[in-house]
Formats: C-alpha cells, sequence, structure tokens
C-alpha cells in the first residue's frame, strides 16, 4: 500500500507562481507545504523591476491588444490558447495581488501609474517602488504565506521526484543538516523558476540552477523550447553578480540605445526602434560588440526627469559603481535572464506525470513562445500558479491534451539516464560550465559552437547538485539549438540565419533526445 501522504499539496519554489498557488490552495482548506532552497524571499522574482503586464485600463487598452503584442513576440511559437487565458484572467489576477495587500505605484489616490516597455502597444505596465516591483510583490506574497496554514521548509534542496507506478508521491529532499527526507504530496507542484546560471554573465540569483526541469528530465517528464533563454539586452555592464538590470522600462521612459559612436543604432533594427522586442535588441547589441570586439554599448538615460525618484533601483545600483545616469551613459551588454521554455503542461499547468504540476519560469505553459513578451513573466506566474489549484481543487488528476500538450504524445515517463563523463573527463564546476556555454550557445550561435559545448559538456562530471542540474538543462539547451537549424526569438543560428516555417513546432525532450512536434491548429479554450 503506497505511503500516506504527508500534505495535499507540496509547493516547490517560493517565487510569485509557487506561492500565489501555496496561498490559493491553504485558502480552499488544503493542506500545504512549501518548500524552498534559500529563505522564502529569496527567490528571483524579488529582482524584477519592471512590473506586470496586463490590460486594465478597458479605455485605453484591452485582452486583445495584450493578446496580440504577446503573439507578436512569440515569433509564431505561442500556445494562441494559453496566450488567451493569460490576457483574459490576468486582470483579476493582479486585482486579487492588490487586494493581499501589494502596493503598486499610482498616478493619483484612485488611478494606477502604467509605463511602457518593449513589444507593447500601449503603456500596460503596472509596477511597485518605481523599478522594485519583484521586491513588493515578493513582499506581500511572503506576508500572505506566513498567515496561512501552509507550512514552510526554508534551506530545504528538493533532489528528485518521488514516483510509484508512473504516478509522483513527492520528493526527495535534503534538510539543512544535510539529512535525507522523503516528503509525500497528493500533488506537487514545480514552481523552482529558471536557470540562468548557465551562463557566466546573467541577471538571475545563484539560485538559479534549473532544479525544476532537471528533476523533471531525469524522471522522464515532457520537457521542450528550452532552446530559447532570453537575454536582457540592457544589463550593466559591471564585474557584480547577479548582473544588475537596467530596466527595460528606462526606455519606456526616453532612454536612448547608442554604439560606441554615439549613434542611436536602433532606428536602423526596428520599426519599435528602441522599444523593439528583447530579442531584436539583444541580437542588435551582441552584433555590434562582436563585431568591433567591444565589452559594451551605452544606454542614454539622460532625457529621464525625476531618475532616482521614478527608477530608485536602477539609481542605487548605479551609485554602488560611481555611475551618474542623470549626466553620463551607461554600459549594457546582454545577459542571461529568462528562459522561455521548460516542463510541458497543458492549460491547467498538468505535465505528462500523474500528479506533478508547473507553472511560472519552470513551465513551457506556450504563453512565451520563442521570446516572451517584456513583464509578462510575473503575469505568467500568477495565472497558472492559481489554474494549476483550481484545477486540482476541482478534483483533475491528469494532464488533457491543452495547450502545449496539444499534439505531444508523451510515452508513459520513463527515468533518463543522465549521461555522464568519460573516463578522461574531469570534475567541472559551476564556472567551468559557466564559461563554454557563454562562449559557445550564448546570444550568437552555429553550428561549430554548439558542437563544442555539446562534447564539452558531455565531459563534464559535476562537482555537486547543482551542477548537476545545471548539466542536465545546459545539454538539453545545446542538444535542442544544435537540432533547430533556423533563427527565431531568442535563438539565432549564424549559419541559419533566417526564420524557417519548417521548424513552425517544439523540440520536446521526453528521452534522451529531441523529437520535433509541428503546432496544431489551435482549439477553443474552456
Amino acid at each position: 500500500m503506497p505511503a500516506r501522504p504527508d500534505v495535499d499539496l507540496l509547493v516547490l519554489g517560493s517565487g510569485v507562481a509557487g506561492l500565489s498557488a501555496a496561498i490559493r490552495a491553504a485558502r480552499a482548506g488544503r493542506s500545504v507545504a512549501v518548500l524552498t532552497k534559500g529563505e522564502l524571499a529569496w527567490s528571483a522574482t524579488q529582482y524584477a523591476q519592471g512590473g506586470v503586464a496586463a490590460a486594465l485600463e478597458e479605455d485605453v487598452d484591452s485582452p486583445d491588444l495584450h493578446f496580440a503584442d504577446t503573439i507578436s513576440a512569440g515569433v509564431g511559437l505561442c500556445d494562441v490558447d494559453a496566450v488567451r487565458v493569460l490576457v483574459t484572467e490576468g486582470p483579476a489576477r493582479v486585482r486579487e495581488l492588490i487586494g493581499l495587500g501589494a502596493e503598486f505605484d499610482r498616478a493619483s489616490d484612485t488611478d494606477l501609474a502604467y509605463t511602457r516597455e518593449g513589444g507593447h502597444s500601449v503603456a500596460r505596465i503596472v509596477h511597485a517602488g518605481g523599478d522594485a516591483t519583484g521586491a513588493e510583490i515578493e513582499r506581500a506574497l511572503v506576508s500572505a504565506v506566513r498567515d496561512t496554514a501552509a507550512m514552510v521548509h526554508e534551506r530545504w534542496f528538493a533532489l528528485d521526484l518521488l514516483v510509484v507506478d508512473g504516478r509522483a508521491v513527492g520528493v526527495r529532499a535534503v534538510d539543512p543538516t544535510g539529512a535525507e527526507h522523503e516528503l509525500r504530496a497528493t500533488h506537487t507542484i514545480l514552481a523552482t523558476g529558471g536557470a540562468g546560471q548557465c551562463f557566466a554573465v546573467t541577471t538571475n540569483p545563484l539560485l538559479s540552477t534549473g532544479d525544476g526541469i532537471a528533476m523533471a528530465r531525469r524522471a522522464g517528464v515532457a520537457v521542450a523550447d528550452v532552446e530559447f533563454m532570453q537575454f536582457h539586452p540592457t544589463a550593466l555592464d559591471h564585474p557584480s553578480m547577479p548582473r544588475p538590470l537596467l530596466s527595460e522600462a528606462l526606455r519606456g521612459e526616453g532612454a536612448v540605445l547608442r554604439d560606441d559612436h554615439g549613434h542611436a543604432f536602433m532606428l536602423s533594427e526596428h520599426a519599435l526602434e528602441d522599444l523593439a522586442p528583447r530579442d531584436v535588441v539583444a541580437r542588435a547589441i551582441a552584433r555590434r560588440l562582436n563585431d568591433g570586439d567591444l565589452p559594451h554599448l551605452w544606454l542614454d538615460a539622460t532625457p529621464i526627469p525625476n531618475f532616482a525618484r521614478r527608477f530608485p533601483t536602477v539609481w542605487r545600483a548605479c551609485q554602488l559603481v560611481g555611475l551618474d545616469p542623470t549626466r553620463e551613459w551607461l554600459p549594457v551588454a546582454p545577459a542571461a535572464h529568462y528562459l522561455s521554455g521548460g516542463i510541458c503542461t497543458d492549460l491547467d499547468g498538468a505535465t505528462t506525470m500523474p500528479g506533478v504540476w508547473a507553472c511560472g519560469e519552470v513551465a513551457c505553459s506556450g504563453v512565451h513562445g520563442a521570446n516572451r513578451l517584456a513583464s509578462n513573466s510575473l503575469l505568467d506566474g500568477l495565472v497558472f500558479g492559481s489554474r494549476c489549484v483550481d484545477a486540482i481543487v476541482a478534483g483533475k488528476d491528469e494532464a488533457e491534451e491543452t495547450g502545449v500538450l496539444r499534439g505531444i504524445e508523451a510515452p508513459p515517463p520513463t527515468p533518463l539516464e543522465v549521461p555522464t563523463a568519460t573516463r578522461a573527463g574531469r570534475r567541472a564546476t559551476r564556472e567551468d560550465l559557466q564559461r563554454v556555454m557563454t562562449r559557445d550557445a550564448g546570444v550568437l550561435r552555429d553550428g561549430g559552437s554548439l558542437t563544442r559545448a555539446h562534447d564539452a559538456l558531455e565531459s563534464m562530471q559535476p562537482t555537486d547538485r547543482e551542477v548537476a542540474n545545471l548539466l542536465v538543462v545546459s545539454r538539453a539547451l545545446v542538444d535542442a539549438a544544435l537540432a533547430r537549424e533556423e533563427s527565431r526569438g531568442t535563438h539565432t543560428r549564424l549559419d541559419f540565419p533566417e526564420t524557417n516555417p519548417a521548424f513552425l513546432g517544439r523540440l520536446v525532450f521526453t528521452d534522451a533526445e529531441p523529437r520535433f512536434v509541428r503546432l496544431p491548429e489551435p482549439a477553443a479554450t474552456r
């Protein structure tokens, strides 16, 4: 007889997706445990500056406009049904967040303040503390979680899913003393965030090591779109890590990108100029850096009035390194920022393994496609974290063929044999892996560089559990990037510079090698 579950729901991760789910489940009367490998407020959510994108102002915006902008940014690979869910349910989730105590900036006593970011046709980004939106959202959610009946396990590290007869029944994890435990749950939500630590230059915290995706891969749960690592185009070029992020909202408020000669080069790159989608801007910068062998280009934010008040987080970051954005241009270069792919889910966050759900950056819900639209990430976590719980409370137990899972005929999950190093291989540190990925699998790639990365990664033996997870994700990213012989969104192949209609689909991992699944026709959402 299977062991009795400790809780109804186990949530891995303490960012916006995981905490939203935990709060909703506890308020629905479910027993909930939250496990996070750091402290509760240490997630990548707190680093989000720009804000949350949602069509809250009906007189100037609409879900249809938000839908069109999201689809355009995703370069053909968004699941249209998932995007429709995101933009129609998003406003209600933002209002619920405000109800939990999140305080967004206001233009007046009654009106929220909005800004515009790259790829958006109107100003629809709500923000908090100027450019400290993630920190305010995390504060509100952490407070709400502590006010619920949810149990919290801080500084615990989840090792792998516990699987019995093809169903996940919890996880194996180690506590802060290093002792190993089995935590049993009827349902497990993976909300562990992304994998920006695959790269040496990243805006992600040290905790972002792809743990949830690696656990899913090892268990045989379907994973897709991992070649689409989004590089934020304007990270401050400074040795500190994670790289200080210069919010895209700066360009929404009038900042201009300039090359080494002071030329405003985005005028010739895209109709939206400095507010072009992130993949366009990152490529434009990377090409100029490579061609000129330059360490950085420049962001001219001097036109922005009241800089310190509007962008206090960026102001402090600049002050710490001796820069004054009101008087001088800021050195910028792309940095790994957000993984658009991850664990494949249906429209409710269910995965190909019963008992496992995924939401937030760890998931491939289909809302981001080949390039995430700015400030859709926090909304993604709010919407799909809630949908996971609503489906569980309604009695759903297995995935349906909706969203990304339409057309993916996943075999029964079987454990992945993770490649091991050859006898000649050496013990690899995080820095060893990051050097390979940054050099050979960054913004601009080709078959030769990706092959070098593949061979180097296959020869590595990890020095710790986090490096082991980074290796699993990095190997999948490189293998998918090699298989996708085109350029699309955040994936740029110098040897295949055009977007190829033959690759209008996903590269899905259910075992060792990715297989191509062509996008099916959209279906009506429930």
